[in-house]
């Protein structure tokens, strides 16, 4: 299998995910507007935000640009 570069939105995507789970985290950075947005529109939708979810934003991102290498029009 040979892997194939990602396309840029995979990477914009990736980049994203990574700065808010980084945000939400809080341990290397924090951003309190983003959190703010976010907390209201997750909590309006049913998702509570928590360092577990932010954790799960930050293995998000490697996790969509290797699937983005391996998978065709990711």
């Amino acid at each position: 299998m040979k892997p194939n570069p990602p396309y840029l939105a995979t990477v914009v995507i990736a980049v994203l995910l990574m700065v808010i789970g980084l945000s939400l985290e809080g341990g290397l950075f924090s951003i309190a507007p983003l959190n703010q947005v976010l907390g209201d529109a997750l909590s309006a939708v049913g998702i509570k935000v928590s360092q577990e979810f932010a954790r799960i934003l930050i293995i998000a991102s490697p996790t969509l640009l290797i699937i983005g290498s391996l998978v065709r029009g990711i």
